[in-house]
């Protein structure tokens, strides 16, 4: 099952648990007011358009298998 994260507000927290930015109920992950990337249901793409990774129970995971971040409700 595939979440809405454009349906509410979230935290994005790195490999290292540190915080990189937030979701505000829409599909980007912001640090502020700089976009950092783009969420379709469980893929993320930079901004130019290249999937990074997909979801899963709310960890990215880039094709090699490395973390990218944790997806966490606020």
């Amino acid at each position: 099952m595939t979440i809405d994260y454009s349906a509410n507000r979230y935290k994005v927290v790195g490999p290292s648990g540190r915080l990189i930015g937030c979701i505000d109920e829409d599909e980007f992950i912001r640090d502020g007011e700089k976009l950092l990337y783009r969420l379709d249901g469980s893929e993320v793409y930079n901004l130019n358009g290249g999937l990074l990774a997909e979801i899963d129970h709310g960890v990215a995971t880039k094709p090699d298998g490395e973390v990218l971040f944790t997806i966490q409700s606020e």
